[in-house]
């Protein structure tokens, strides 16, 4: 019992496979707390940027809304004309502010999942309406993670909150017994200010939390000793079919072999270590080729298939040796065994027209 649940204990780091199998589901590291400060801090910048514009065009729409709140509304057609009016006004006052955002949005998740998409992300999971389950995610680490991310988030902008004010009470104090205009403008300062500091924190605080969403999401991957065994199994395939796969290479690998033997003029031995099989034709090759060599076991085989396809056998050990150390399967020979191999070609061809005769 013990060694079966260790077999399922997930101490083992998630591998290659499992990591891109969870990618294309799309189940990846993103922290939500990288995504807000980041939104919120190009909010600010856009906002002070074509703050001026949204303005402006919200007070145009109210000049126009106030000059006419005394003419009465003749009918519905009237009434629908001021609300589509108030509405395009809206929506161009807000729209590059809104167009900044959904870029911004894109692209913070875009660099967090380093451009994951899955469809299968999109799907419902009815499993989420479940209330138990709802509770028990509520209580589980990972809710009681979040919660204890609120508290600290809250107590970082109540303390910078009570800070900002605390250390300029006077001044805000005075600003009720100035002009409003002088109090607006005097106010933005602190306001910035305290917006500052309040990103600051915050954004150590994403950093911090993306650290621990790539823990978090390493961890969650883990996989037990029995889960790695079986996607090594899987991945390399059963053994009875690797044996399978096996044979059928060998059965490959000798029809090459008979192929080239018996397509060789010579085959050069040691007589008993090596074998290299040499043709030669001159319209195709400007030097002899080598078809096929082995040593021992294979050696052997190609003198057998040289003698079932009769195919000359030519005992020299030197050239045996050199030709196996320096020369490869389907290449020329090298320029130095030109006259050794001629001598022996030449050799060759002359117990054939003895033959032949």
């Amino acid at each position: 019992m013990s060694d079966q649940s260790s077999a399922q204990e997930k101490t083992e780091d998630p591998t290659q496979q499992r990591l891109e199998k969870a990618r294309e589901e799309g189940n990846v590291s993103v922290s939500k707390e990288v995504s807000s400060v980041v939104i919120m801090v190009i909010s600010l910048f856009t906002i002070l940027s074509v703050g001026e514009f949204i303005y402006g065009k919200f007070v145009q729409l109210f000049e126009t809304f106030f000059l006419n709140a005394g003419a009465a509304i003749q009918n519905q057609d009237q009434a629908l004309a001021y609300l589509k009016e108030a509405f395009l006004a809206g929506f161009e006052a807000m729209t590059p502010l809104l167009i900044v955002l959904i870029i911004t949005a894109f692209l913070v998740n875009a660099i967090q999942t380093k451009m994951a998409f899955s469809i299968k992300a999109l799907e419902p999971k009815f499993s989420n309406l479940n209330p138990i389950e709802g509770v028990k995610n509520i209580f589980s680490m990972k809710g009681l993670m979040e919660l204890a991310k609120g508290i600290v988030k809250l107590t970082a902008v109540v303390g910078i909150a009570y800070s900002t004010i605390t250390t300029n009470a006077n001044t805000f104090l005075s600003f009720a017994v100035t002009p409003m205009e002088y109090g607006l403008q005097e106010s933005g300062y602190y306001i910035l200010t305290f917006l500052g500091k309040v990103f600051a924190a915050l954004f150590v605080l994403s950093v911090a939390d993306a650290l621990y969403q790539q823990y978090q999401h390493k961890e969650d991957l883990k996989m037990s000793k029995k889960e790695v065994k079986d996607e090594r199994k899987e991945s390399e395939g059963d053994p009875q079919m690797k044996g399978k796969r096996k044979e059928m290479g060998q059965a490959l690998r000798h029809k090459r072999m008979d192929h080239a033997v018996l397509e060789s003029d010579v085959v050069v031995t040691n007589p008993t270590h090596y074998a290299v099989a040499l043709q030669y034709d001159p319209e195709a090759n400007s030097a002899p080729l080598v078809m096929a060599k082995g040593q021992r076991y294979k050696a052997q085989k190609i003198k057998k298939l040289a003698r079932e396809f009769d195919v000359p056998i030519v005992e020299n050990k030197p050239v045996a040796q050199a030709l196996f150390a320096s020369a490869e399967v389907d290449q020329h020979i090298p320029e130095d065994m030109y006259r050794a191999v001629a001598e022996i070609l030449a050799y060759v061809y002359k117990l054939k027209n003895k033959h032949n005769i």
